[in-house]
């Protein structure tokens, strides 16, 4: 009876790659609250809260596509609804992206029915406009870390709770500099850095990632997207999927079999699995 009831599992299991393409998960996520990245190793995972911002988020896109680095962005949906043409640029790239409520507002009193409704709203607005129904939303951030009940909610809504272990206090009007000599010392492997591209003047954040990220390279660190709880899980590409006969220019980015890829300059028809001559590989989604 037991080997029955196991065969019955392994056919339920193989059924539903066969329909999806992807393994069965059992399990969601979690009420635990992420700290880390996904993988081990000398990488850390840079996050951006408080956005989108027509100021700041375009540079900061700028900035992270000229050195093929992929991020989390921690929206508020009062801000994705004012831009909607950031959020679908956001996904365009391939960043990652995490619900950061609606109004920036503290849920440490809220009901868990009262976040549920804010986190519904909030993803339901990023949905919208990206104008993908279907867009992967892996994370949530409570703001001021107020977490409350929230933790648990969003894991019932298909989000793993996003904290963070670097932190260069960059609201605080500090120059870039300091901002420099934060994060400088904060760093470690799996390391999540907090940061903003929204929420006021975030030209110190600018010009502190711009100084850090290509001595950080040379340094040998990589840079990965946050672990996610209760995994693990098909992959959740927001970027394009890459189409054989569509011109791509160089820093656009299509995803392909669950990978992140950036054309290094005009292409075509070049598979990006294959072709790295062409395409540069920026990891899974």
């Amino acid at each position: 009876m037991r080997l029955r009831s196991r065969v019955l599992s392994l056919i339920v299991a193989l059924t539903a790659v066969v329909a999806t393409g992807t393994p069965a998960l059992a399990d969601g996520p979690t009420g635990d609250i992420v700290y880390a990245t996904r993988t081990g190793g000398k990488v850390v995972a840079l996050t951006f809260d408080d956005g989108p911002s027509p100021d700041w988020t375009p540079k900061v896109l700028d900035l992270l596509r000229s050195r093929q680095i992929r991020a989390t962005f921690c929206l508020l949906g009062n801000q994705v609804k004012a831009h909607p043409e950031l959020v679908r640029r956001i996904v365009a790239d391939g960043h990652a992206v995490c619900n950061h409520t609606f109004n920036h507002d503290s849920l440490a009193g809220l009901t868990p029915e009262a976040i549920r409704a804010d986190l519904t709203a909030t993803s339901d607005a990023i949905r919208a406009a990206a104008g993908d129904p279907n867009l992967p939303i892996r994370y949530f951030r409570a703001p001021y870390a107020a977490w409350g009940a929230s933790p648990q909610v969003a894991a019932s809504l298909g989000m793993s709770a996003l904290a963070w272990t670097m932190d260069p206090s960059d609201w605080d009007g500090s120059p870039a500099d300091v901002l420099v000599q934060r994060l400088s010392a904060q760093i470690y492997p799996t390391a999540v850095s907090l940061s903003h591209d929204g929420g006021g003047d975030r030209s110190a954040t600018l010009a502190a990632y711009q100084e850090l990220i290509p001595r950080w390279q040379q340094a040998g660190w990589g840079f990965e997207l946050p672990a996610t709880t209760g995994g693990p899980y098909p992959p959740a590409c927001t970027s394009p999927t890459w189409r054989g006969r569509d011109s791509y220019v160089q820093g656009e980015r299509v995803s392909r079999n669950g990978r992140v890829y950036q054309a290094r300059w005009w292409t075509q028809l070049e598979d990006p699995g294959n072709a790295w001559w062409v395409w540069a590989d920026l990891g899974p989604c």
